[in-house]
């Protein structure tokens, strides 16, 4: 029986060292930071020893924000791992990394020693209730915005080598990548806003699940080898889709559909942040940060696994707000929203997983920061109690939708916003003030309508309607469309 040891690496909060930062810049180096010494490359580099880590002989796979290894012998775990956390630990100080080793059971199946080798993490992180480090002496130069010291190779040291190839990739072609979020395409006399989008694959877990129960019981190199090729499948399709999107984008700057973005010498309005198998995030100008994520989502769901042979279905989260706000509780929201189209997505699924829908949803930031979306929500209420918002709205689905669900399809609210963009026949202030009428309830909203002679805006016969007419008025000067009026009709 030959011995073996799985070991299990994670970066702990890494959404908070991210986004630590309001600077765009720092987001976008943070994150490479993490990527890279989440990369076999990087392991392989810090452990500068054949013997003690080869990335062909040691890997196992990795995906979902965290690695996996083998070894033959515990003491070459600890060594490995003791030898790679304190080079972390110098280069990129404000960064934690969990690692958790347990023997192999040769007895057990090969997917119950990974299901142990996760909880043994788990169990670790529980453990730990709160993590001390030496925030500074007193001398050293203090960054305005974290407040946490500046350290001496900071910026300075640039995005490792690999992700600045990846970032470049990902790129559309003859643009150039900005650094700054006044560069999107914004400027103070049309929009001031970006927008914050995170898009997470569906039923991800569930996929390894069955994963697991189709090819669980092969010998243990035909099962690593499955879960390697796996994973790396859904990094390549989830990077594919952001390069389709990225493309998308650019034709359209091209034939002049965004001309009303403020771009100069080939700035780019979308910008990666990450892109990590089925984790995604990316800042976009504020008023195409929905179509980004539409586009994202209609590639992505063109893609199947190489492994499991099945297609993709995710969900956006978009928090448009100004580009002062705290980058931090912006992709928090974004998070929260992505959240809240997953349980409607999954609420529609045939299996209840939401493998077969993908849905996005959104909010607008005028005002105060709030903490949790059903205090954002509460806002949405009329004057009867009920939700005058029909978000979340379906992208894309490989089921028959109910007729109730068509009614919160994207495409018929991208629709509709562009008839209100486009209506010359009543002014852009009354269709505004109807959204606040909208929150007095039905009966007031269709005497208002009356009253103004808009009737034909909406066909009142289509029941919950009247909530997508409001999400559309919300988005009337925040939203610009991607697709050609060609391909609208």
């Amino acid at each position: 029986m030959n011995e073996r040891y799985l070991t299990i690496m994670e970066v702990s909060q890494k959404q908070a060292y991210i986004f630590q930062s309001n600077e765009l810049k720092k987001n976008i180096l943070n994150s490479a930071v993490i990527a890279w010494i989440m990369d076999v490359d990087y392991l392989e580099e810090k452990a500068d020893d054949p013997k003690l880590f080869h990335k062909e002989d040691n890997l196992v796979y990795s995906g979902g924000g965290h690695i996996v290894l083998e070894f033959a012998a515990r003491e070459q775990a600890d060594d490995f791992v003791r030898k790679v956390t304190r080079a972390i630990r110098k280069e990129y100080p404000g960064i934690d990394v969990f690692a958790k080793t347990i023997p192999f059971d040769d007895r057990k199946s090969p997917s119950w020693n990974l299901k142990e080798l996760t909880k043994a993490l788990e169990r670790k992180k529980a453990e730990r209730r709160a993590a001390f480090h030496q925030g500074s002496f007193g001398v050293e130069k203090t960054d305005t915005n974290t407040l946490r010291p500046i350290l001496c190779h900071g910026e300075e040291a640039g995005m490792p080598k690999k992700e600045e190839e990846t970032d470049r990739n990902l790129m559309a072609a003859g643009y150039r990548r900005v650094f700054r979020f006044e560069d999107l395409g914004g400027s103070r006399d049309s929009s001031n806003f970006i927008a914050v989008v995170h898009i997470d694959g569906n039923a991800m877990g569930k996929r390894v699940e069955k994963l697991q129960q189709r090819y669980g019981e092969l010998d243990w190199e035909a099962y690593k080898e499955s879960l390697r090729q796996f994973s790396e499948s859904i990094d390549k399709d989830f990077k594919a889709a952001y390069k389709d999107m990225s493309e998308y984008v650019a034709d359209r700057i091209r034939s002049g559909s965004l001309s009303s973005l403020d771009l100069t010498d080939n700035d780019f309005p979308v910008r990666r942040i990450i892109t990590a198998g089925d984790d995604i995030c990316f800042v976009a100008e504020g008023r195409i940060g929905l179509e980004c994520a539409a586009a994202f989502i209609d590639s992505l769901g063109s893609r199947r696994n190489s492994v499991d042979q099945e297609g993709y279905a995710a969900c956006a989260g978009v928090a448009v707000v100004h580009r002062k706000y705290p980058f931090y509780k912006a992709y928090e929201l974004a998070e929260m929203l992505c959240s809240n189209a997953k349980k409607y997505g999954a609420a529609l699924s045939s299996d209840g997983s939401g493998s077969d829908v993908s849905a996005l949803d959104w909010h607008v930031e005028f005002g105060e920061i709030r903490d949790t979306l059903d205090e954002i929500r509460a806002e949405y209420l009329d004057a009867d109690g009920n939700s005058v918002s029909g978000r979340p709205y379906i992208v894309r689905s490989t089921q028959s939708l109910t007729a109730d669900s068509t009614l919160h399809s994207y495409q018929r609210l991208r629709g509709l916003i562009r008839k209100l963009q486009d209506d010359e026949s009543c002014a852009r202030g009354t269709i505004k003030e109807l959204r606040g009428i909208l929150k007095l309830g039905q009966d007031e909203t269709k005497y208002f309508m009356r009253f103004h002679k808009i009737e034909d805006l909406i066909k009142w016969d289509l029941g919950d309607d009247y909530k997508m007419l409001f999400d559309a008025i919300e988005l009337i000067d925040t939203f610009i469309a991607l697709e050609d009026r060609e391909e609208a009709n």
